[in-house]
């Protein structure tokens, strides 16, 4: 049990208990369509400091979503989604997140997302040029984190990935 904002937040690992925490209005929105639209206990997603947990009557702010897992608490149950870079408005009682792309688990090609990753993989360890080499280690974070969220493990944020 913590204390965050005056309000008592029991948590069992990845279950919450209903009640304790109030909701607060979330869109998640990508250029393809409008992943998310509801009430959250919670959002939490990675930015340049590491991860950051929104909760109701956050201040306003504004920050870069960098590519991680989206966990949202929504009636007292986690669910987690792949995302990539983007930015994150908290504003009047509302999270808007804006990324280039989101994917709910059950979403996911897995074997699509390890070929992905050895392709990087293979640029990575062949490629002198700096750009490409950061672009490849990018590709190399965008699957590694789309095939972690497929198969229901935790991430980590790691550096330069924003």
């Amino acid at each position: 049990m913590t204390v965050r904002n005056g309000l008592v937040v029991i948590a069992f690992g990845d279950v919450r208990i209903r009640g304790i925490m109030p909701e607060f209005a979330c869109e998640i929105l990508t250029p393809y369509r409008r992943f998310f639209s509801g009430k959250v206990e919670s959002a939490t997603f990675v930015t340049h400091d590491g991860q950051i947990e929104i909760l109701a009557n956050h201040e306003s702010l504004v920050a870069p979503v960098g590519v991680g897992q989206l966990r949202l608490v929504v009636d007292g149950k986690v669910k987690r989604a792949a995302i990539t870079e983007g930015f994150a408005r908290v504003k009047g009682g509302q999270i808007d997140i804006f990324v280039d792309a989101a994917e709910w688990p059950e979403e996911i090609d897995l074997e699509r997302a390890e070929r992905a990753l050895g392709r990087a993989a293979k640029r990575l360890a062949t490629e002198t040029l700096a750009w490409r080499v950061e672009a490849s280690k990018r590709s190399a974070a965008r699957a590694h984190n789309r095939i972690a969220v497929a198969r229901g493990e935790p991430t980590q944020p790691s550096s330069g990935t924003l």
